[in-house]
């Protein structure tokens, strides 16, 4: 008795079938690896921003005589990592301490000290951001009228700016920037604003 042999194997339209089904799924996770890297990389960065702020914030409530020259309220100008890496911070200028006397102490460092942290500061800011600057506002309210042994309210409003990370594809997670800043709408598309508010 004569058998016919059955055909055993793959079909050409089962491997191709099996190829595309593949290939969307190392598309997608191509996508997912992607986006994650973003995350991480925003992640760093505001973690970077973080340790910014909390340094110029200690150097300020460590100088609060000089608190109002902590301010940075310039036009937004992208930094070069080369320009700052290279243009070591000037001393402080000359100034003068002296508590001999504690009814009539003398510190004329103050803005001295203040516009060293700050130069200083900014210069780590270009250094740890790419194009990175930052605004600052130094806000001063006296205590209210009548009231005995409260201090004045220092508040330090900082916005830290950078070039964005990502490249037209959605992923901008950005605070708005500062207006004083003059930063146009077109520029501010492809920049990272982060704002902090911090009372000493």
């Amino acid at each position: 008795m004569k058998t016919h042999n059955r055909q055993r194997g793959a079909t050409l339209i089962e491997v191709l079938v099996a190829i595309v089904i593949l290939a969307v799924a190392l598309f997608g996770m191509a996508g997912l690896t992607s986006s994650a890297i973003k995350y991480n990389q925003f992640s760093r960065m505001r973690a970077t921003g973080l340790s910014l702020v909390t340094d110029y914030t200690e150097r300020a409530r460590a100088n609060l005589s000089g608190f109002a020259n902590y301010a940075n309220t310039t036009a937004y100008t992208a930094s070069t990592r080369s320009a700052a890496t290279t243009d070591p911070t000037e001393a402080p200028a000359s100034c003068q301490v002296d508590t001999s006397n504690p009814t009539n102490p003398i510190n004329t460092c103050g803005a001295a000290i203040a516009n060293y942290d700050k130069s200083q500061w900014l210069t780590n800011v270009a250094n740890r951001l790419p194009g990175g600057t930052a605004y600052v506002t130094a806000d001063l309210t006296d205590a209210p009228a009548g009231v005995n042994g409260l201090p004045a309210t220092r508040v330090l409003n900082i916005w830290l700016i950078w070039t964005s990370i990502q490249e037209g594809d959605g992923f901008r997670q950005s605070q708005p920037c500062p207006k004083g800043a003059n930063i146009s709408e077109t520029t501010e598309a492809s920049l990272t604003c982060m704002y902090f508010r911090v009372t000493l």
